[in-house]
């Protein structure tokens, strides 16, 4: 699996991407990128925060088993889970431009009715942390949870590709420097977890990890 990094905008990603993120299991997007996503996906968030609040109420604990020393944890859905979300029309949808609104003129990235289309991207949650801000978990927790988040991703993934419709998902995949903000871990590391868990995986050729301009 190719781990291409890119300067940019996350959300600049093609029609269609599937774009990655690490979250809480508290159902918050209130701080770092995930402001900027519950900003430009509030239907999304909407779906997260529902999945959230389901288990909140209903704890559902099942068993997962360390990756490398092989002893069993118990934790609670959705830790340790990916939560795919398709795009919501409600986040796509069509919306009158600026200059629509001022003098009615054009512009390239407007459509004949000077209505702006935004891009239909799906959302990927990687239940990484259990809360955040003072209760974060720890790092090595943190990305232990990332291994079998991203496994779960990838079955799901896999099982979308194998799908006749897929729903317009393209097979692209981008994502932004997850855990690595409010959440406190080295890149590097996720990064190699990332990799490694996606090794192999078809229907996906790369992963593409954007980062904001100016950052190392």
């Amino acid at each position: 699996m190719k781990i291409a990094e890119i300067e940019g905008d996350l959300f600049d990603a093609p029609d269609g991407a599937a774009l990655i993120h690490a979250c809480n299991c508290l159902g918050s997007w209130g701080g770092g990128i995930a402001k900027s996503f519950k900003n430009k996906y509030p239907a999304a968030f909407k779906t997260y925060n529902a999945h959230c609040k389901r288990f909140l109420k209903t704890r559902q604990p099942y068993t997962i088993v360390h990756s490398t020393t092989g002893k069993p944890r118990t934790i609670n859905v959705p830790l340790g889970t990916a939560l795919i979300i398709p795009p919501q029309k409600e986040d796509y949808a069509c919306f009158p431009t600026p200059a629509t609104i001022s003098d009615d003129s054009h512009n390239s990235h407007d459509d004949q009715d000077g209505m702006e289309k935004k891009k239909k991207h799906w959302i990927i949650c990687l239940f990484t942390s259990r809360a955040y801000g003072r209760y974060v978990s720890k790092p090595d927790i943190i990305l232990e949870n990332s291994v079998h988040a991203i496994r779960d991703m990838r079955q799901q993934l896999e099982r979308l590709c194998d799908a006749e419709n897929g729903d317009e998902w393209t097979g692209q995949l981008y994502s932004c420097r997850f855990n690595s903000g409010l959440f406190g871990v080295e890149w590097e590391d996720s990064k190699r977890v990332l990799e490694r868990e996606l090794q192999g995986m078809e229907g996906v050729e790369e992963v593409v990890v954007v980062r904001p301009e100016g950052e190392e």
